[in-house]
């Protein structure tokens, strides 16, 4: 309550309401210069995210993370960007913070320029380049987001060309770059250094010629300079293309919304030869009431391996995703070896305040593959056979409220029932997660 309090007096000492947050920052700045803050902190609480009450982990810790972004536009289709961040942890009890913490660092620096090119011809509109530490965010980011819920977060040192075909509502990104590597909290990312030795390279298509409809497509190359594991595979450089669509919509003169994303993977595992699948299957529902009700079901496929000993890898490769925003807020899943049946409720009390519940039932596709955590790594392998491949289930609690123009609240509780799979291959006890999270944007 002190906090919201807090929140409130700063809203109503900059004036929200009577102007927007980025007016009062610029209104005094040239046309040429624009500059935004952000300012967040995250309280967490957790408890058993090993299954194991007999550790000690149960913990509450403080994330502070600030963002300072500048904007310089000399000419209309022309920007520097630059986005310098301050990432911060209140604990010491993690053996590593660099997934936590990484002072005043330059996350993001690009170059972009917009409209250099038309061509009627081809009907091509537009053509833009960008170059520098960026986000690259495609999609629903199932496969590549900027993983924002992180207080480090996710960028690339890349470069990528930017098409429009105005007359067939088509846009086409292509793209190429390196993941930008997180070092130690006082050592700054170096600029292009490669030394994540993970590259990225590929299309993104979005089509919206459909009255009520957008059409995806792309191809993703991942290429590593360095070992990946994937459980029962092993460790080993990987060199892999994934090919896929993604169709959302609304059915016209319903309440009915869609989402259908299906992937295909190959490719080398060093050695062996990768051959994996995903698919991603939304149906929702919003009722024509005052309060948005909405209902949804999703279900969530990624292959595991069947089989470590042959030549193939099906371990599907969850590539730079953002999966907070899918398989429970816990992290406790990734969109590897992964059936997930996903229940949604949500509604909207009045203007500022969103209520959100969701039910993950957990399943492996293969118990002879590893069950994958959200930051892709493997959180356990079962040995033995006929183990269960339900790992558990999880609901979620949220509730957002918009405290003014500037700033909103998060709340968040989780619980994770252990399910047969965990009872079958070591510790299976229940766990807790909680939060209180803080944002100001001005």
């Amino acid at each position: 309550m002190k906090r919201i309090m807090i929140l409130i007096g700063v809203c109503v000492f900059l004036g929200a309401g009577q102007a927007q947050a980025g007016k009062i920052l610029n209104e005094h700045l040239p046309d040429w210069l624009k500059v935004d803050l952000e300012f967040r902190h995250r309280f967490e609480y957790r408890q058993n995210f090993d299954f194991n009450d007999t550790a000690d982990d149960e913990d509450g810790f403080n994330l502070y993370r600030s963002r300072l972004n500048v904007s310089l536009i000399p000419e209309e289709d022309f920007k520097i960007f630059t986005q310098f961040q301050d990432a911060r942890i209140s604990h010491d009890r993690f053996a590593s913070k660099t997934p936590y913490e990484n002072y005043m660092d330059l996350r993001q620096f690009y170059i972009e320029a917009d409209d250099l090119l038309s061509e009627e011809d081809i009907h091509l509109s537009s053509l833009g380049v960008r170059g520098g530490r960026q986000e690259l965010a495609y999609g629903a980011q199932r496969l590549i987001g900027g993983f924002n819920w992180s207080n480090v977060a996710q960028t690339f040192d890349a470069g990528k060309i930017m098409a429009e075909f105005e007359p067939y509502h088509l846009n086409i990104d292509l793209f190429a770059g390196t993941l930008t590597p997180n070092k130690s909290p006082r050592e700054a990312d170096d600029l292009y250094d490669g030394s994540s030795k993970d590259r990225i390279g590929g299309y993104y298509a979005t089509y919206k010629g459909f009255a009520s409809a957008t059409l995806e497509n792309y191809l993703i190359n991942r290429k590593t300079n360095k070992n990946i594991s994937f459980g029962p595979s092993g460790s080993r450089e990987l060199d892999d293309y994934t090919f896929g669509g993604r169709l959302t919509g609304k059915i016209a003169g319903t309440g009915f919304d869609y989402e259908l994303e299906a992937a295909k993977q190959w490719g080398d595992f060093d050695d062996l030869n990768v051959n994996a699948l995903m698919a991603v299957g939304i149906i929702g529902y919003t009722f024509d009431y005052a309060w948005q009700p909405r209902a949804a079901f999703e279900f969530d496929y990624a292959s595991g391996d069947n089989e470590a000993s042959d030549d193939d890898k099906e371990t599907f490769d969850n590539l730079y995703p953002t999966n907070h925003l899918y398989y429970g807020y816990m992290d406790l899943a990734s969109l590897q070896n992964l059936n997930n049946y996903h229940f949604q409720a949500s509604v909207k009390p009045v203007k500022k305040l969103s209520l959100q519940a969701d039910a993950h039932l957990i399943y492996l596709d293969t118990a002879k593959d590893s069950l994958y955590n959200a930051g892709r790594g493997v959180t356990r392998t079962a040995s033995g056979t006929g183990v269960d491949t339900h790992v558990g289930n999880e609901l979620d609690l949220t509730a957002k409220y918009k405290v003014c123009d500037y700033a909103d609240v998060l709340l968040g509780y989780s619980h994770f029932f252990a399910g047969k799979y965990l009872e079958e291959s070591g510790a299976d006890d229940d766990g807790d997660f909680a939060y209180v999270q803080t944002t100001l944007s001005f």
